[in-house]
């Protein structure tokens, strides 16, 4: 039981990291975006620290660590 809520709340985390990882892409989407000149069109250079989503991402991709570690603890015992 405890096996089957872990991969379950692993799923949702994996699926949650994806979609914000696909929303972090959209930002440099223009041909600059992919040399890594994302920081074109501020006028002092690339802005310090992360926004919102970029939080987002960072601690769902922590969660997703633990998890894996977690849930394969799990599931070996």
């Amino acid at each position: 039981m405890l096996a089957v809520v872990l991969l379950v709340i692993h799923t949702i985390i994996a699926v949650g990291l994806i979609w914000m990882v696909m929303q972090e892409m959209t930002k440099f989407a223009e041909l600059g975006g992919a040399f890594g000149t994302g920081a074109a069109y501020t006028m002092f250079g690339r802005k310090k620290g992360l926004d919102t989503s970029g939080k987002i991402t960072v601690a769902l991709a922590v969660a997703f660590f633990i998890m894996c570690f977690l849930t394969s603890w799990v599931l070996s015992r």
